[in-house]
């Protein structure tokens, strides 16, 4: 009589890792070794068939100390069984759950193994799954993608910044791939994690499309997560930004004084859509704020006009170097690619009269105008300083500058946002010098 948990008279079915039957624990018992067996359904003979069966033969023939093995395959008319590797472990959405989020050093190790999974895959014609249930770390510190893309491709670049999230935040992004239940087009993880590793009802992570968290990976993860896939930095990048946190001195810090992400909210100005971060939800309300002045004796220092704290909020180092009239901050990671600096300068200009800073505040308007390189013509910015205007230049290939030209009585402030990046990904380079102009008018505030 043939033993219904015996399949192909080799692997014995001894749990189910899901309701619907289709992911099982298993044991080979001709190798005497665990198992993971996963079946899919056949389309009918045809395009997709041949497809789908090319996708399950390239995962059989490549290996990685990074990518869980597929061992066997064992068909049926209308079914195949993948007998795959068995990986103890939890994935990075269970760790965080249990342990808190990851520090950035390692969050980084594990973004490098999960790139260098993608990177090997992909030159053998195999896509991964690797989101933050199907990225599992083990007890002996492997980590181990475990879930191929076999009916679909997917978006990996997107699935590393996904991964990095989930990692540093302690929750897998709102709008990332895999933040529900296990991914349309993948099989199922073949480990002992695999049952419940989706988010319970209502966790499903920051819920604004334009969150990249905080600290050292924030300016990657912002490329990683932008919407089109034009817009994110290419693997290269990625991997050197990882290697360069990597290879820094581990810090020790309390988890509980660790920079918390300031919420992106979405903002129209003239008719362009920008992100902003504002204030945090449970700051108290304070008094109204003070007036700003109609006269001020001398001109502003504008290296004052940005704290240190602020700059950082920019990805910016906190200290300022001195021109003329001007200050100008940096990229807080010089090694960093160029298309991850970013730089902020910042002008003042007193007259002696307000009516003649309002001159000189109209005659850059229209000069900016007619800026040649203009991606966005200037628009007025209501409520910043006394009168304000805002524009986008490009060098057509590399950069985007975000201008923000702001009176406030008899002093004009121009501040230059410096972004590596074209298109100007979700307006984060629109966000940014907004963000800095309305701090360096709080700043002005109350000064004489």
């Amino acid at each position: 009589m043939t033993d219904p948990n015996l399949l192909a008279g080799r692997y014995r079915l001894l749990e189910r890792r899901d309701q619907a039957g289709t992911s099982w624990r298993s044991r080979d018992e001709l190798l005497q070794r665990d198992v993971t067996i996963t079946g899919i359904s056949l389309p009918p003979p045809g395009p997709h068939r041949d497809r789908l069966l090319g996708r399950i033969r390239a995962a059989a023939d490549f290996r990685h100390p990074n990518v869980i093995t597929l061992h066997d395959v064992v068909s049926f008319p209308d079914r195949v069984w993948l007998i795959l590797e068995s990986v103890e472990g939890r994935s990075v959405l269970r760790t965080v759950r249990a342990e808190g989020p990851l520090t950035a050093e390692r969050a980084a190790e594990v973004g490098l193994h999960v790139l260098d999974a993608q990177t090997a895959a992909h030159g053998r014609g195999v896509h991964l799954l690797a989101g933050p249930e199907s990225v599992l770390l083990t007890p002996d510190d492997r980590v181990v993608v475990t879930d191929f893309a076999i009916f679909d491709t997917t978006d990996e670049l997107r699935d590393l910044g996904t991964v990095l999230f989930t990692a540093v935040e302690g929750q897998a992004p709102g709008t990332g791939p895999h933040t529900g239940s296990r991914p349309a087009g993948g099989i199922a993880p073949a480990s002992g994690d695999a049952g419940g590793a989706g988010p319970a009802a209502g966790d499903t992570g920051a819920t604004d499309s334009g969150a990249t968290g905080s600290g050292p990976l924030a300016p990657l993860l912002e490329g990683l997560l932008a919407t089109g896939p034009a817009h994110r930095p290419d693997a290269t990048t990625a991997r050197t930004v990882l290697q360069g946190l990597t290879s820094r001195p581990a810090r020790s810090r309390p988890r509980h004084l660790l920079p918390v992400a300031a919420a992106l909210a979405l903002l129209a100005v003239g008719g362009t859509a920008f992100w902003l971060w504002p204030r945090p939800a449970t700051q108290p309300r304070s008094a109204a704020p003070a007036p700003l002045p109609t006269f001020f004796a001398k001109a502003p220092d504008p290296c004052s006009l940005i704290s240190g704290e602020h700059a950082g909020r920019l990805y910016l180092a906190p200290s300022p170097s001195r021109k003329k009239t001007a200050c100008a901050w940096h990229a807080a990671d010089p090694t960093a690619p160029d298309s991850l600096r970013n730089t902020l300068e910042i002008t003042v200009v007193r007259e002696p009269k307000a009516a003649l800073a309002h001159a000189t505040y109209l005659r850059l308007r229209s000069r900016d105008a007619k800026d040649t390189r203009i991606v966005s013509a200037p628009a007025d910015v209501p409520g910043l300083g006394d009168e304000a205007y805002v524009y986008q230049l490009s060098n057509g290939h590399s950069s985007v500058n975000s201008v923000v030209v702001l009176r406030a009585g008899n002093v004009v402030t121009a501040l230059q946002y410096h972004r590596f990046t074209v298109p100007d990904a979700g307006g984060r380079g629109y966000a940014g010098a907004l963000q800095a102009a309305r701090w360096a008018v709080d700043s002005l505030r109350g000064r004489k």
